[in-house]
């Protein structure tokens, strides 16, 4: 038996593992499923409560700590606090309807969790988990998005012995436009479009691979109008880069932005840019993605903590250039759904590159986005509503 059992057998770990399955199913990492080492640890420190084969993993709060929506950001978005004390429901297990009403039963009958201010952490992609969270009181603060891509939803629940699950915890308020998901702007720049994507097929450009990881296939790339280079071939971000880049760059705090030869050569560029009214922009770039089914597999970009549309963040922003009806994006919202759109030509979006976002290219060309980030302002922000903006 080796140390990490704490004493437990193995295939007894096995069968608990196999009752989370309906939350492991959604975990985007192997670190972010409850697997039969974490079990084993909880079940020595006496955090796993078992009713048949339905199991609540639980734990006391030790100190006051804040949740914050988002794992890596400058801003913090909070969306509440667990104080010390209050009990933490953090997985739950179960494998049918009558496991589903034995947890129902425990968290709403065992004073075990009903003397206590309680927390619920699920997957908000799961349906049942959200029906115990419903059949038990709890009321849903907001959603966490890790860096791994997990939309995990946090719920709360007031001590019944004072309040009978009446909720009166105070809830931060959260500002509307963190919830944005694959939001189109009232910026119109279709008349522009034609010369933009005649000037890029006859120049034929030599686009750089980028160099995320969920690129494996190497069928996206860039070049760079504005970045941290006067190379418009060199597309990084410099912060957004690994420990390894940033030992063999150690001056690599050092590098600002600036325009590259490329930007002069796209005057309508310009004509966009205006139209925001941001205090300043950021990178500038022309992005493919390449044709027969290209995609960037679901992920976030929370290595930027710039990112974000509050005062000083950094939002990005997609002008579809080359496009086609089988070019879509899909990101996960704050309640786990998926919100899929095709960016017609010309159109603007805002996509929130913290949340769990993909891309696919099913057709049969290269698609080409102009994608620019720049500070976020009150005018930034107006672009979502109102009249029509002609570029």
């Amino acid at each position: 038996m080796k140390p990490w059992q704490h004493g437990f057998e193995l295939d007894y770990l096995k069968k608990l593992e196999g009752l989370f399955s309906n939350y492991n199913e959604y975990a985007q990492h192997e670190l972010s499923k409850f697997k039969k080492n974490n079990i084993a640890d909880a079940l020595s420190k006496k955090h796993i409560t078992i009713r048949d084969s339905a199991i609540i993993h639980h734990y006391i709060q030790k100190t006051n700590t804040p949740i914050y929506m988002f794992s890596k950001s400058n801003v913090k978005v909070l969306m509440g606090t667990k104080y010390k004390g209050d009990m933490v429901i953090k997985h739950l297990g179960f494998s049918n309807e009558e496991d589903r009403l034995r947890i129902i039963k425990e968290l709403n009958e065992s004073v075990h969790f009903t003397h206590k201010d309680c927390w619920l952490y699920i997957n908000e992609e799961d349906e049942w988990s959200k029906y115990i969270a419903n059949k038990t009181f709890f009321v849903k603060v907001g959603a966490k998005f890790s860096s791994v891509a997990d939309v995990i939803g946090i719920y709360t629940r007031p001590n019944k012995q004072q309040t009978n699950f009446d909720f009166n915890r105070p809830v931060p308020s959260i500002p509307v436009y963190e919830t944005y998901t694959l939001k189109p702007t009232v910026l119109d720049c279709r008349h522009l479009i034609s010369s933009i994507k005649d000037r890029l097929q006859d120049k034929g450009y030599s686009f750089t691979n980028h160099y995320s990881n969920y690129n494996p296939d190497n069928v996206w790339s860039a070049i760079s109008l504005r970045g941290y280079f006067d190379d418009w071939k060199k597309i990084e971000k410099p912060i957004e880069m690994g420990k390894k880049y940033k030992a063999d760059n150690p001056d690599w705090e050092k590098l600002k932005l600036r325009d590259t030869e490329l930007r002069k050569e796209f005057p309508e560029v310009e004509q966009i840019l205006e139209k925001f009214n941001s205090p300043k922009i950021h990178r500038v770039r022309f992005m493919k993605l390449g044709p027969g089914g290209g995609e960037l597999f679901r992920h976030t970009d929370q290595v930027d903590p710039d990112s974000g549309l509050a005062d000083g963040q950094v939002p990005r922003f997609h002008i579809p250039i080359i496009t086609n009806k089988d070019c879509k994006f899909t990101q996960w919202t704050t309640s786990g759904s998926k919100a899929i759109a095709h960016m017609p030509e010309g159109s603007c979006w805002y996509l929130d590159t913290r949340k769990p976002h993909r891309a696919i290219n099913g057709g049969n060309e290269d698609r080409i986005h102009l994608v620019i980030d720049l500070e976020a302002n009150d005018k930034v922000r107006s672009l979502f509503s109102g009249e029509r903006i002609k570029c």
